[in-house]
């Protein structure tokens, strides 16, 4: 399954769920990056993978130019919807990460939430680093995050709820049941989310989410074969340590050599 068959009904629930998630925090540690490997303030800056504008909002808020691509139609309208309220100038489209060619460059591409771990073979994640290295010039900063293979095997992923009550008083209950498979390397997420307003549900959506988790040489190999100068990898948003078996995510930096 790739990204293409998920977060359709999904979209519809996904700010709300992740109203807790720190963007601002995890916006800084980009910025931080950036400027530490010499991108400049303003710089142009390609989100693969943008969602509903999470992480390109608020870049864009800083002054950097921001361009973000995303599969799913739903999740775009909302990130253009969320641009056009806050009155900034952003371009959000429609696009595959895989397939994606802008016929432009940019000073940085960034790839966050596990974006490049819903890519689930070789040949997609390979065209999903080639589409980050063909829109850097050389010298341009690939900044992403993954699922880390060491964690995912060593803590197993569980059967979870989360219950979130939205702005409009609604409740939203998300149930997640997922399936492990060690030799392709991935996590399937069945899903079940209700929406109950006034103690009824009024809305019910199911989908699959199947996600790959990837190992240090893996990801130097893809870096290497896309034409990248691997520069750090550490536990998600710290560079300053390796990442243990403790760590279901790695960020990760490398450089269009």
């Amino acid at each position: 399954m790739s990204e293409s068959d998920v977060f359709g009904a999904y979209a519809g629930f996904y700010d709300a769920l992740y109203a807790d998630k720190d963007y601002e925090s995890e916006v800084r540690f980009i910025v931080d990056v950036l400027t530490e490997y010499g991108v400049p303030a303003r710089a142009s800056i390609l989100d693969l993978g943008c969602g509903t504008g999470g992480h390109a909002i608020p870049l864009a808020r800083r002054g950097y130019e921001l361009t973000g691509i995303d599969l799913s139609p739903e999740m775009v309208d909302q990130a253009v919807e969320k641009a056009h309220t806050l009155s900034l100038d952003v371009d959000f489209t429609v696009g595959d990460v895989r397939s994606l060619r802008l016929g432009r460059t940019f000073d940085a591409v960034i790839s966050m939430f596990a974006v490049l771990s819903y890519q689930l073979t070789n040949e997609d994640l390979a065209a999903a680093f080639e589409t980050a290295a063909s829109h850097l010039e050389p010298g341009g900063l690939f900044v992403f995050d993954v699922w880390f293979g060491p964690a995912v095997l060593s803590e197993r992923p569980e059967q979870r709820s989360k219950s979130v009550r939205t702005v409009e008083g609604d409740t939203i209950v998300r149930r997640a049941m997922p399936s492990l498979d060690v030799v392709s390397q991935t996590v399937t997420v069945d899903y079940e989310i209700e929406r109950s307003r006034g103690g009824q549900v009024v809305d019910i959506a199911r989908e699959s989410h199947t996600v790959r988790f990837l190992f240090v040489q893996e990801i130097r190999h893809l870096l290497d074969a896309a034409g990248f100068e691997f520069l750090a990898l550490g536990p998600f948003m710290d560079l300053t340590r390796e990442p243990d078996a403790s760590d279901w995510y790695v960020s990760v930096v490398a450089r269009r050599s």
